[in-house]
């Protein structure tokens, strides 16, 4: 699109603005596809939007992952649909280019607002659905691993190698849980060993 296109779209009531949009993955070839069909999934779906440039980075090893970013320069329909566009895809970063100012009426203002706290209010709600299906997911899984431990130990006393060798998780992952039954009064450790404890009557 030419400067003087931009400038039209501008003096309409658009919004020019650039956004850099980051994204982590493997493999290397995979990231990049992935990102470029993010932006051509937002030059497709919408007219509220024109993708002006875009300039991708080359993805940079972190860890065992790659991370990369896009940079997009863009034209939105209104500055709520900026306001939309950041809710929607996440991005890093937004510079608004054109206009200098940005002028609402009382009323349009309202409505935004309102239409941001709803927004907020459904992000809200599901994430507390997320944390409270991860909380019973933890729970049960820390359930599931004690009663390992337990049957690991049916047989006799073993040690933290052992244990962990049996079980399947690294030792330092598995000692906190050890040391937590300890606590609890589901085994006791004597020396390097741990061993049930047997309830009488």
């Amino acid at each position: 699109m030419e400067p003087k296109q931009i400038k039209e779209k501008v003096n309409e009531g658009w919004i020019h603005f650039r956004a850099i949009i980051e994204m982590m993955g493997a493999p290397k070839d995979h990231l990049m596809n992935t990102i470029k069909s993010y932006v051509n999934k937002l030059k497709n779906e919408s007219k509220d939007y024109v993708v002006v440039d875009e300039y991708y980075e080359e993805p940079k090893p972190a860890d065992k992952l790659f991370t990369t970013f896009v940079e997009l320069e863009m034209l939105a329909k209104s500055s709520e649909h900026v306001v939309w566009f950041c809710f929607d895809w996440m991005p890093s970063s937004v510079e608004i280019i054109e206009p200098d100012t940005i002028v609402y009426k009382s009323q349009d203002f309202t409505s935004l607002l309102n239409d941001l706290q709803a927004r907020l209010h459904t992000i809200d709600m599901a994430l507390k659905e997320t944390k409270a299906r991860s909380d019973i997911i933890e729970r049960n899984a820390s359930i599931i691993l004690k009663n390992n431990i337990l049957l690991n130990l049916k047989d006799g006393e073993k040690e933290l190698k052992e244990l962990s060798k049996g079980i399947g998780i690294p030792e330092d992952q598995l000692k906190p849980f050890l040391d937590n039954m300890v606590k609890e009064g589901r085994i006791e450790k004597k020396g390097l060993v741990y061993k049930r404890i047997t309830k009488t009557e």
